[in-house]
């Protein structure tokens, strides 16, 4: 046989040897791939297990945080109101819904706060609840979980012994004063014993009956006033409080004034506004300041009584005069008891007129400057229905 003929049989013979090699090769490739894929599955299938171990901890922990929360609520004494990023309520404890009103989950937190909330002005972070109850509010983040925690804290006790505490300090003032209002008594007392008992003379005319007469009463009138300011000063100010109607509350005080030169200008509110206050010791608190106004200003000069509801559902009330206004130093003494400008004062109606407005948990200001006058501007937080600007008033 020729060597090109035992060459082509040699070929012939090693070829199904290669593909037979060929063919063991791709088997243990596939081998090596499928036992990795199963290696790699084993390692996910750990992975998920443990995902889900975790995933079930953190949600046990965090219904566990989330019940720890509810109790922590329950427990403050105070009003808790919990919110969420978007400052809307998600959950309240008892107090909160004893003192606000249980439908206000969901709802926005300022807008909570303008329905049921009244600033006091004075007083920082300090609000009074429509109940007449006075609160402190503070503000806090909720660490782990997103949101704030608003906690309303009852200061209504404290202010009755902060008031408790200043009735006894007022009642030994009065002590003091004593003797100084007996003196100042003294002097109108004598003056009405002359005009009475000139009175009984059978020699006088008709007109100097009258005129007697007219002094007399005027020198009564001081007295009754002195002895006034000492009963209302006394008053420990917790005075008794009722609904009324804000249009019948504004025609009382007109009808007291009604042949003096003040101009009374009232803003528009609805006709069913209503206010909770003690009637008789707030219209005595405006009567003092148009008084004080009338005697300030001269004849020709009239007072303005400024009468409207705000936005924030507050009773504002301004008094202003033309009269020769008051000092820096007079301003800081106003208000202060037994202080007085006036020859025939006691220096209590402005601390009676203090103490009534504290007692309606409002405040009262002065602006005056020399030479042009005085403005005295009382607000109270004491509106109880909705503000509605639907009936015009202005005189």
């Amino acid at each position: 046989m020729s060597r090109l003929a035992t060459s082509q049989v040699l070929n012939q013979a090693e070829s199904p040897n290669n593909a037979l090699s060929a063919l063991s090769q791709v088997s243990q490739h596939l081998s090596n791939s499928y036992q990795y894929l199963e290696q790699q599955v084993r390692v996910l299938n750990d992975a998920l297990a443990k995902f889900d171990t975790e995933k079930t901890q953190y949600l046990f922990e965090k219904e566990a945080l989330s019940a720890q929360l509810d109790s922590l609520i329950e427990a403050i004494p105070s009003a808790a109101i919990v919110l969420d990023t978007q400052h809307k309520v998600i959950a309240v404890n008892d107090s909160a819904k004893w003192w606000l009103h249980d439908d206000i989950l969901g709802l926005n937190w300022e807008a909570v706060q303008a329905d049921f909330l009244i600033r006091h002005e004075t007083l920082a972070d300090q609000y009074s609840l429509k109940s007449g109850r006075v609160v402190a509010m503070s503000t806090s983040t909720l660490g782990v979980q997103a949101g704030q925690l608003v906690l309303l804290s009852d200061k209504t006790e404290q202010q009755d012994g902060n008031k408790h505490a200043e009735h006894k300090t007022k009642l030994s003032e009065m002590g003091a004063f004593s003797a100084s209002l007996a003196h100042q008594i003294r002097s109108p007392l004598a003056s009405a014993l002359l005009y009475a008992s000139q009175l009984t003379s059978n020699t006088l005319s008709g007109q100097a009956q009258q005129q007697l007469s007219v002094k007399l009463l005027d020198r009564l009138r001081v007295l009754d006033s002195q002895v006034s300011d000492m009963l209302r000063y006394s008053h420990c100010g917790e005075l008794i409080k009722q609904p009324i109607g804000l249009s019948s509350f504004i025609e009382r005080l007109e009808r007291f004034y009604d042949e003096k030169r003040i101009a009374f200008h009232v803003s528009e509110f609805h006709d069913s506004a209503t206010i909770n206050v003690n009637q008789e010791a707030l219209i005595g608190a405006v009567g003092n300041l148009l008084d004080n106004a009338l005697d300030a200003s001269n004849n020709s000069q009239d007072v303005l009584c400024s009468i409207e509801l705000t936005e924030e559902k507050v009773l504002r009330i301004s008094v202003k005069d033309q009269g020769v206004g008051l000092s820096e130093g007079q301003q800081h003494k106003i208000f202060k008891p037994f202080y007085s400008n006036k020859s025939n004062g006691t220096g209590l109606g402005l601390a009676v007129v203090q103490q009534v407005v504290n007692a309606h948990a409002g405040e009262i200001n002065c602006v005056s400057n020399l030479d042009v006058g005085t403005v005295m501007v009382i607000r109270l937080p004491v509106l109880i229905s909705p503000l509605q600007k639907q009936s015009n008033r202005s005189l």
